[in-house]
Formats: structure tokens, sequence, C-alpha cells
């Protein structure tokens, strides 16, 4: 398989624990060198999101609220698999996972973040926002704009293949972003793109400039999607879920 093709998927919106079903799937195919790289494009339904650091604690102590009042507000709490800390989805984030097979010049995990953090400045600079790292502490990996989180991420790279990435916040309510201490950051607070500049761009708009972004940043060329790869990647992750169920 060609090492610098990749094609993007549009998953709509999927809970956490079934995009990580597909992205195991995708990543074993990615592994077996079926399937060249890919950037699934998402949704999550609102949801309260616990990475490794802190996903065996009975109450998270970023968690700001009992467990119980996410569930009576509609929120699933999910704990995942994906590195960092506790984050905040909800349907107006545009949540982009690439499944890359790292060359062996491109095993940096630092620089990989990087390169992620990258696409974001470059995609947000498209619609007026100037975006910009922070090097505070490890935490402090994403975007900021005028001192609020607008791309948050976390990864997950199991033998040199990547899983997991990063939510750029577009629009909608995020008052319930006030729950979390997002990824364990003192006073932290949320801003989207709809907020920064008045309104939110398309949708369909952003997830294309990301796209290019990702070519240039990691040099890629787009290729197009394969016939049925979605339908195959969704009927390999049955029996994960089966498993798990199990």
């Amino acid at each position: 398989m060609a090492a610098n093709k990749y094609f993007a998927i549009n998953l709509d919106q999927t809970a956490v624990p079934n995009a990580e079903r597909l992205m195991t799937a995708g990543r074993e195919r990615r592994l077996r060198d079926d399937l060249p790289d890919m950037l699934f494009f998402l949704t999550h339904p609102k949801t309260v999101s616990v990475g490794l650091r802190d996903r065996h604690q009975a109450q998270p102590k970023d968690l700001l609220v009992p467990i119980e009042r996410l569930e009576q507000e509609g929120i699933a709490f999910v704990r995942s698999v994906r590195g960092g800390g506790i984050t905040y989805h909800w349907p107006g984030q545009i949540v982009c996972y690439p499944i890359v097979a790292l060359c062996r010049n491109e095993r940096d995990i630092p620089e990989y973040m990087n390169k992620l953090e990258q696409i974001g400045i470059e995609t947000l600079e498209s619609f007026g926002v100037k975006a910009h790292r922070r090097r505070d502490s490890a935490a402090h990996l994403g975007l900021w704009s005028d001192g609020k989180k607008v791309v948050s991420m976390g990864v997950r790279v199991t033998n040199w293949v990547t899983s997991f990435g990063f939510a750029i916040n577009l629009e909608g309510d995020i008052s319930p972003s006030a729950y979390v201490r997002p990824c364990g950051i003192e006073g932290a607070q949320l801003t989207t793109l709809q907020e920064a500049i008045g309104n939110a761009p398309p949708r369909e708009k952003v997830i294309d400039r990301v796209a290019e972004c990702f070519a240039s940043v990691f040099q890629r060329e787009p290729s197009r999607t394969p016939p049925g790869v979605l339908e195959a990647i969704r009927s390999a992750a049955e029996p994960i879920q089966n498993m798990r169920d199990g």
C-alpha cells in the first residue's frame, strides 16, 4: 500500500464507544497494510470523556459534578482509551481522528502532536481565527484563541499507527463544559469559531480545509475512498463489540 496516500470517511454523529471500535477496526486494517491512511470525520453526542490518566477513578478528580448530574442532563459519561485527561464533546464540534501509519522518519510523538496542532492553526487561520500553541505543560496541548481553548487533542499510538486526534470547536452551547476541568487545567474555558468570529463557517468547508492541511503537513496525497470500505470497517468492528460485551 502506498505510504503517501490517504482518504477521508464521514461518520456523522457517532457515540464515543462506537467510534473507538471503528478506529480499532480501521487501525487493524492499516497495520496489515490493507488500506492507506484514513481521516475519520465525525461529531459526538453530548459526552464527558475521561482519558487514560483518570479513567480508573470512580469519580474523576477533574469532573466537577456528580456523574448522576450528567445522566440527568442527557450527557453520556465515557471512560476512553485515548491519551490525555477529561474533555467535553458536543455535536457542535468537528472531530478528526487520523488513522496514520507513521513512517520511520515520523516516529516522534511530540512532533506528531505538533503537526496536528499545525493543521488546526492553518485551518482556523483560513476562517479568520488566530490560534496558538501553549507550552505551559503537557496538559496545554491543543490550540488557544484569546485565552480560551478552541482545539482539544488526545491521541493513541499502537505499533506506530495513530488513532484518536483532535476536535475543533465550531459552534453550539458549550455551557456544560463548566462541569469539567479540561485536561486538568484550572480555570480553562472553551471557545468556538462561532464565538470568535460571530458566525460558524459551514461544517463541510472546515472539513475540506482540515483535509487539505493534513495533506500538506503530512505530505500525503488524497485518494478516493475505496468502495464498501466503511461497511467493511463496521463489520470488522462488530466482533470487537461482542468481545467487550462478553
